[in-house]
């Protein structure tokens, strides 16, 4: 490459000094150039490290033009990793994931890591209001690493919660404050940074990481969605634990809430587009007309079930209210914020959760994606998590949301210290525990049930980053029927409450 381009050089010196020759020689000259110029290109692509996929470069104070964000940061974990080759390319709509074997110049062996990136360039497509939810996400997961995990360890039973994290870093200079709130506000504001799609130049540049090690390969992990009974038990025994570590511990949930998320939860209301809100009445009459010629007759006869969406509505901040403790409220714990399937990572083999196997045995799995982690209640973690995971005929046959609810209750008491295990009592937990599921339904209906159709869940039926309620027909009916027998309840305490 380095003698291509010298002869580039000279070539350019020896036309510049001839600027009249003839029409031919000029024709033989400028193909000659042009034939060294592919040539260098050629030379120079081969000779380069095995890039990522289609990462947009940053600029870089290095001697080279362009830096590759992924092995720049495997070189701040290790400064010998010269190369690395992608196993997998992960796009989500917040973030891009890479997983990775990192080759070093020290050994022919190589490294399973993890790197999640965010460019905010890259979501430059976004509204403010959404993009600004999309940097806060990376903010909070860093931030989690280095200040709150380190505090919470203390109180587990088990060392590991994660997988191992290398680095956590964030440069958000300019987007917003370091101390501003999570919580969202209205779109419009003269203080929110200027962007388009001409021109993106406040984005430029920064960015959130995190380099961990590649669990399935490091710790023999695997994932799974959705979950039967062994696996649904371990997860839910995983997120008890992780409750207790923090729960009624104003020091720990103090700098969580001023650090993390004050509303924690990627659903929270206070965390989502105001506008979500403004949909949910046409958004459940799409729904109706949506899933109406396969509902089992009669099912949305009844007028309350015909009104759910006003009710939701009507609902939704009184609900969220009583989900949103303050650091000093009683049952106050940290919660994960996205607590499904895909962001679990079950250690053993597949095999070793047999539907009637006693699971206690088994490692704790560990857990990944706190970028929506902050102050809240256990339950509504929980109530994501069911609706994520249970597929329908387990619900029906196998009564799975009571097992799983007095399961988590049971987890919950065994995690606490003695002097604390009859502070939660079981009646105040089912309370909570059908808030969250109205709370959670609020979500779904207002994001992701809008302008669905059939199609929609057909196509969503093999993704496993959807909830079974997004990807299975029949389980959104059960969601309904739940979300309905609740809001019932719910209703009733609010006209008590009035009278």
């Amino acid at each position: 490459a380095k003698r291509s381009a010298n002869s580039h050089e000279r070539a350019d010196r020896s036309t510049s000094s001839f600027p009249f020759q003839s029409n031919t020689f000029f024709t033989y000259t400028l193909m000659i150039q042009l034939l060294r110029l592919i040539t260098f290109h050629i030379v120079f692509a081969l000779a380069r490290p095995r890039l990522a996929h289609s990462f947009t470069s940053q600029p870089s104070s290095s001697s080279t033009m362009f830096e590759d964000p992924v092995l720049a940061n495997l070189q701040k974990v290790d400064p010998t990793i010269e190369s690395y080759e992608t196993i997998k390319h992960i796009i989500q709509s917040s973030a891009e994931g890479f997983i990775v074997d990192g080759k070093t110049s020290t050994t022919s062996e190589t490294k399973p890591y993890f790197v999640k990136y965010v460019d905010p360039k890259k979501y430059s497509n976004k509204a403010w209001a959404d993009l600004r939810r999309t940097i806060h996400y990376t903010r909070t997961e860093v931030r989690f690493y280095n200040e709150i995990l380190p505090l919470m360890k203390e109180n587990l039973n088990h060392e590991q919660v994660t997988p191992t994290v290398y680095l956590a870093q964030y440069d958000l200079n300019g987007l917003m404050d370091e101390d501003e709130s999570t919580e969202a506000k209205e779109e419009g504001s003269t203080l929110d940074p200027q962007y388009d799609e001409n021109d993106t130049s406040v984005l430029e540049g920064k960015y959130g990481v995190l380099v961990m090690d590649n669990a399935i390969a490091v710790n023999e992990c695997f994932q799974k969605s959705p979950l039967r009974l062994g696996m649904a038990y371990k997860s839910v025994d995983a997120l008890a634990q992780f409750h207790a570590s923090a729960f009624q511990r104003p020091e720990i949930l103090s700098k969580v809430s001023n650090r993390l998320c004050r509303y924690g939860g990627s659903y929270h209301l206070k965390n989502r587009n105001p506008k979500e809100l403004q949909h949910m009445v046409q958004a459940w009459d799409d729904f109706k007309k949506c899933v109406g010629p396969v509902a089992k007759s009669g099912f949305f006869d009844d007028i309350k079930m015909q009104k759910l969406g006003k009710r939701i509505l009507d609902t939704a901040e009184y609900i969220s209210n009583e989900l949103s403790p303050s650091p000093n409220c009683p049952f106050a714990t940290i919660v994960h914020g996205d607590y499904k399937a895909m962001n679990i990572m079950f250690r053993g083999k597949e095999s070793d959760f047999d539907q009637d196997q006693d699971v206690s045995d088994i490692p704790t799995p560990l857990l990944i994606d706190f970028a929506s982690t902050g102050v809240g209640l256990g339950m509504s973690d929980l109530a994501m998590h069911i609706a994520q995971i249970a597929l329908p005929e387990d619900l029906e046959n196998n009564n799975l949301e009571t097992k799983l609810v007095s399961y988590y209750c049971k987890c919950l008491k065994d995690s606490l210290p003695d002097d604390m295990q009859s502070v939660y009592s079981q009646d105040d937990a089912l309370r909570h525990y059908r808030l969250a599921t109205v709370d959670y339904f609020r979500f779904i209906l207002g994001r992701q049930w809008k302008g669905a159709t059939l199609e929609t869940f057909e196509k969503r039926s093999k993704d496993t980053n959807f909830a079974m309620v997004n990807r299975d027909v029949e389980a959104a009916l059960k969601f309904v029927e739940r979300t309905d027998l609740y809001l019932r309840e719910i209703e009733q305490e609010m006209k008590e409450q009035r009278s």
